[in-house]
């Protein structure tokens, strides 16, 4: 499977997630509530899949093995970040 095609089904996975109401309960965090996914989107650059879960966030850069590891994760029926699935 090609990077691009990697990255278009995780954002699929990320976009599915945001509107997920109980997947996308706010979180209290100090005096704030926050939500785990805030305009998320994953996309191909150069040899990299980035993954951003809110959008004022940096991005995580992953090779594609682990992009793929991530999508076979997701693919599976997790719902997580990509470290819960590279462990």
């Amino acid at each position: 499977m090609k990077l691009g095609e990697i990255a278009e089904r995780i954002d699929a996975h990320l976009k599915r997630f945001e509107r997920d109401k109980e997947v996308n309960a706010p979180v209290k965090h100090n005096a704030m509530s926050l939500r785990p996914f805030f305009n998320a989107s994953a996309f191909a650059a150069g040899r990299y899949v980035c993954v951003k879960y809110i959008s004022y966030q940096a991005t995580q850069s992953l090779s594609k093995s682990d992009a793929g590891k991530y999508l076979a994760w997701l693919d599976a029926g997790n719902v997580g970040r990509h470290y819960e699935a590279l462990r």
